[in-house]
């Protein structure tokens, strides 16, 4: 694997962790930090649009 096809797993993995702990964070600590998890399910759902789309960027430049 090259390293741009890379790259785009960590943006999506990076997305996967973010909504975790923000779903982590608004359920269970929802008193005192519930507007962070929010913040960070937010984060993680962009960090996995940036993901793929770089996939797909990648997927169509290989057919070329």
């Amino acid at each position: 694997m090259n390293a741009k096809q890379e790259k785009y797993r960590r943006y999506i993995f990076l997305g996967i962790i973010l909504i975790s702990l923000g779903i982590t964070f608004s359920t269970i600590m929802s008193d005192s930090i519930g507007l962070l998890g929010t913040v960070f399910i937010v984060l993680g759902g962009v960090f996995i649009i940036v993901g793929m789309s770089i996939k797909r960027k990648t997927d169509q430049s290989n057919r070329r």
